[in-house]
């Protein structure tokens, strides 16, 4: 006999999903669509306290004053990385005991990871996509001036980003491109760490090269070589311990983070479709973080459009969602970018498409877990290049 329909509450609460069963065992459908509730609500996270004193001076300052969150966020960065900088310079030149050397850098590099590397990490993406100040000359502070002490070399974002991947696609020149890779094996990640963190160096001048970027490449030359030259200078001449903590361990944490950050939200890519947007990565919606970074968790939405403040990512995304539906786009629920990366490389995709994903259209049409394993396990599969090359011909 038909088993009735069970609905089922996530952890978030019972207007979040409903799972239909249907006949026989191992039939278990997934998760429906039904509406967006915390993504919605207008409370940010972005942002640790308010500066009201200093964020009131800036706030005239921006061209949309819907990034408000931002100008809260730069004044914690100052008020907190600041001093904890001098700090742990501070102590290594009185020297100090190693333990109180070395505790003080430890802790220094977990405020930067654990209160400010996502946050500052997608305030620094937005910002990037659309000027955040009136003034122009304002518009690259984070970049140039905020970016290398939270690990990421002075004016190299805006270019492998904004520049690269989002011109490029996730493929092509894209040295960030993640469709080539076997993308649940650990080993392959690791191939694509190795590029992210220490062949970007030089992966990068040669896409500007072959792109003919040539005046990116002497914003990038100037970048590196400041960044580069700052670290050696403050490691001879001020203490070289302290420019370990400070600037060399963020860079590889930060990089580290950057590169499975990209390579998970760009983990599944569907072999037969992977130049459209719709399939060459996916949403995560109603999860904690997208409070927290600018709603990150649309990358569909961002990828179709870069462009779209990241405030009206969630409408964009109820706008569009007959469109995601009939081109199939992946969409998951209550989880983060990192947990789908994780869990794909530990061999769960069943879990991943029992618990979190979500089917957009109806209850009747709604495919079984099965059926989204299977769907998942072939967005998996690498895309050779020559691939690509010929679809985009």
């Amino acid at each position: 006999l038909a088993q009735a329909i069970l609905i089922k509450s996530l952890v978030a609460g019972p207007q979040y999903s409903k799972v239909v069963m249907c006949p026989g065992p191992g039939s278990k459908k997934v998760q429906v669509f039904d509406k967006l509730t915390l993504d919605l609500t207008s409370d940010r996270n972005e942002y640790h306290f308010r500066t009201p004193f200093f964020s009131d001076y800036f706030m005239p300052m921006l061209k949309d004053p819907r990034d408000w969150p931002m100008i809260h966020l730069m004044m914690n960065i100052v008020t907190v990385i600041g001093p904890s900088i001098l700090l742990v310079y501070a102590v290594h030149i009185w020297e100090c005991s190693a333990l109180t050397r070395n505790l003080l850098g430890a802790v220094h590099v977990a405020i930067v990871g654990i209160l400010f590397l996502e946050r500052f990490m997608l305030m620094m993406h937005y910002s990037s996509h659309r000027s955040l100040f009136k003034n122009p000359q304002l518009n690259g502070i984070l970049v140039w001036c905020f970016s290398p002490f939270l690990g990421v070399p002075a004016g190299m974002y805006h270019l492998q980003h904004v520049i690269m991947h989002h011109i490029e696609n996730n493929h092509g020149l894209d040295i960030s491109a993640t469709e080539e890779y076997q993308r649940d094996s650990p080993f392959a990640f690791a191939r694509y760490w190795f590029h992210f963190v220490f062949l970007i160096w030089f992966e990068l001048p040669a896409y500007c090269f072959k792109s003919k970027r040539y005046e990116w490449l002497g914003t990038l030359v100037a970048g590196l070589g400041m960044y580069l030259g700052g670290i050696c200078f403050m490691a001879n001449f001020v203490n070289y311990a302290a420019t370990m903590w400070v600037f060399v361990v963020p860079y590889f944490i930060v990089m580290t983070a950057l590169s499975f950050g990209n390579y998970s939200q760009h983990i599944f890519v569907d072999p037969d479709n992977n130049l459209s947007n719709y399939h060459l990565t996916y949403n995560c919606i109603d999860h904690f973080t997208n409070k927290t970074t600018f709603n990150d968790g649309y990358h569909v939405i961002h990828h179709a459009n870069a462009r779209l403040h990241w405030s009206e990512l969630p409408e964009q995304f109820l706008k569009t969602l007959e469109k995601h539906r009939d081109q199939g786009s992946l969409t998951f629920r209550n989880i983060h970018f990192f947990e789908v990366g994780l869990m794909v490389m530990t061999g769960q995709l069943r879990k991943l498409a029992e618990n979190h994903y979500v089917h957009l259209g109806t209850e009747e049409s709604a495919p079984t877990v099965e059926e989204v394993e299977a769907k998942l396990r072939k967005w998996l599969r690498p895309v050779p290049a020559e691939e690509s090359s010929k679809k985009k011909a």
